[in-house]
């Protein structure tokens, strides 16, 4: 299940309560002994500088059970670097159920190590939906745009993209367009490739209407090149190019929201 916003950043407050720790009173060591899972991220920081890694093992364990992901993520590492592949699937999938896009490249590290031809391909399916696992499901996106020959007008955009979608790779959704021209109300298709975590260049094709057109010219059809910059579950910015029969070359800057943000904004 798609881990929600609000969620994901609760799981990053024993994060920042860690970096707020400015009491002359605070040890991280006695502080994770007695049950603060930020002390713990400190303390297995402070045994891997001094080369104690198997001693940090248990330090990071014990921040992952507290709820700390990340340090599910770093467990699994230490643990896999001296061969302790078993015991090393435990933090890692209970980060990698928390959709970290991290935690799925360390699980294919460790299949990728154990390399049997089933683990081999279980590791190249993780590789691929790495980088598009924590990002949102529906996005809604504005778009400021300017057409030649220096029209401006904007757009909105709803852009869906589930992980069945080849794992986000295939989006459908709709594109309506004012101001750059007539009218564009326009359904499309399209292809992204996640160059990385937060790098997405994209194209799409469209076909749709003009409303208002007279008779026999209200078919609109265009296509777009475009590149996302993401920032994970929350959303991105955007800039594309493109061109339609209703507005023939249009540039334009687009910010998306994980469209979660307005059903809740909507319910209040």
């Amino acid at each position: 299940m798609k881990r929600p916003p609000l969620q994901w950043l609760v799981a990053l407050l024993p994060l920042v309560t860690a970096a707020c720790a400015t009491s002359a009173a605070y040890h991280p060591q006695k502080d994770c002994a007695a049950g603060s899972p930020g002390a713990c991220v400190d303390w297995g920081d402070e045994l891997v500088q001094r080369g104690a890694k198997q001693e940090a093992e248990t330090a990071y364990g014990q921040a992952c059970e507290g709820g700390i992901s990340t340090s599910c993520i770093t467990q699994g590492r230490l643990m896999m670097e001296r061969g302790e592949l078993e015991g090393a699937e435990h933090p890692l999938r209970k980060a990698y159920l928390e959709e970290f896009p991290e935690a799925y490249e360390a699980l294919a590290d460790l299949y990728q190590a154990r390399g049997g031809p089933q683990e081999l391909e279980i590791a190249g399916d993780l590789r691929f939906d790495a980088p598009a696992i924590d990002k949102p499901a529906v996005e809604a996106v504005y778009h400021y745009r300017v057409g030649y020959p220096g029209s401006l007008g904007g757009a909105l955009t709803l852009n869906v993209q589930p992980m069945a979608f080849l794992s986000r790779r295939l989006d459908i959704g709709f594109h309506a367009a004012f101001g750059t021209g007539p009218a564009e109300l326009n359904g499309f298709i399209g292809y992204q490739h996640f160059t990385s975590t937060w790098v997405v260049p994209y194209a799409r094709v469209m076909l749709g209407g003009i409303p208002g057109a007279p008779s026999g010219q209200g078919l609109n059809y265009g296509g777009e090149l475009g590149l996302k910059l993401c920032a994970g579950p929350i959303g991105h910015l955007e800039l594309a190019v493109g061109s339609s029969r209703a507005s023939p070359l249009h540039v334009s800057v687009g910010l998306g929201l994980n469209a979660i943000f307005l059903l809740l904004l909507a319910a209040h």
